[in-house]
């Protein structure tokens, strides 16, 4: 386990040095916080706390008694998170559930059934992101649109009528990594997948989301230290210890409550789904004039009668993130630029509906402003 929180460690260190704008708050983009009645948190406390958790992670990889840093990351993390729900990324969320789990190892006693089911937690999370990633993927947007899409660079479009066997193998994958007899070839198929997006979305293709790219990297090792040459159960270590009871429901049972639209899709697994509710803002001209002159410059002029502003692209170039994609974020974002003086009704914001994975055509709805 010593490895795996260094690894865990410079994994998280590399996705924060790479998206350096997200953990502050004088930036183009809007911070959201998570809830209404939370102010915004003012530039200077932002740098604080980020430049704190930052400490904290570096106390936790040399520490050899690490547990008051891992709280204080945890602690910390928690409250950027607040101030601004962005923050809460599939890869931050994948941490804090790491170095949660990760809080219940006992370095001086590592065969201990705290220290074990520490290690049992730790595997769970990147097994069940595998599984239900997977079952997120079985849908048609993802066949017609997003799988498509990521075998054009290869030239190999015309292999797109085999798209299930995507969501089949990182499924797959997900359960190999369970079963103790089968995780060698989990390994393998999880080495081979990330290979396969490192190829497809770094710089010799398609060159796009580069914040995916220290994910994909830290995945293979972290799990090679985690899983090879491992034959023990992982729930039946996890489940015993409160901790690790809570991070084996959080990322294995929780994410099915998102079919029913009551888990966000952050937390689901649902990256490059082809379900998440990405957001459109369209403006008049007399809207996109209103529009602060710093924000300007991510309008895209469509017809004489509106410009439009692509809300997730407007957040990977400001922050190199995604925005979280729901809809009351959106209306948040809204708000703001209502008080940066556009007025209400030049603005009208549509968001991709949730599709049922039967559902062979995106559709898209426009949202009151309240």
């Amino acid at each position: 386990m010593l490895l795996f929180k260094w690894f865990l460690c410079a994994a998280l260190l590399s996705e924060i040095a790479m998206s350096p704008w997200l953990w502050v708050a004088s930036r183009r983009f809007p911070t959201v916080p998570v809830l209404p009645f939370v102010p915004d948190l003012p530039q200077v406390p932002t740098v604080v706390l980020s430049c704190l958790l930052v400490l904290s992670i570096f106390l936790v990889a040399f520490s050899p008694r690490p547990r008051p840093f891992i709280y204080a990351f945890l602690v910390l993390g928690t409250a950027l998170v607040v101030f601004d729900i962005d923050r809460l990324q599939p890869w931050f969320y994948q941490y804090l559930l790491a170095f949660l789990a990760l809080s219940l190892m006992d370095w001086s006693e590592p065969e201990s059934p705290r220290s074990k089911a520490a290690w049992a937690a730790s595997c769970l999370i990147p097994a069940c992101i595998y599984f239900w990633s997977g079952l997120q993927k079985t849908n048609f947007i993802f066949a017609t649109v997003i799988f498509p899409w990521l075998l054009h660079p290869l030239g190999l479009d015309h292999l797109s009528g085999l798209w299930f066997l995507a969501p089949a193998f990182e499924t797959s994958v997900g359960l190999l990594l369970i079963y103790p007899r089968t995780r060698t070839w989990g390994l393998f198929g999880a080495a081979g997948m990330h290979g396969f997006i490192l190829l497809v979305l770094g710089p010799l293709k398609m060159n796009y989301n580069s914040i995916v790219w220290p994910w994909s990297f830290w995945m293979v090792a972290m799990e090679v230290v985690l899983f090879w040459r491992t034959s023990e159960p992982l729930f039946r270590l996890a489940w015993p210890v409160g901790l690790s009871r809570a991070v084996a429901v959080a990322i294995g049972i929780l994410p099915v409550l998102n079919y029913a639209d009551l888990w966000d899709g952050f937390l689901s697994a649902s990256f490059y789904s082809g379900r998440l509710r990405d957001g459109w803002l369209y403006l008049s001209p007399r809207g996109a004039a209103e529009m602060p002159k710093a924000f300007q410059g991510t309008l895209v002029r469509e017809t004489d009668e509106y410009f439009r502003l692509d809300i997730t692209q407007w957040a990977i170039i400001e922050m190199n993130v995604p925005p979280y994609t729901q809809e009351r974020v959106y209306l948040d974002i809204v708000a703001k630029l209502e008080r940066e003086g556009v007025e209400r009704d030049q603005m009208n914001l549509f968001v991709r509906d949730r599709q049922a994975p039967w559902s062979r055509s995106n559709t898209f709805s426009q949202i009151p402003i309240p």
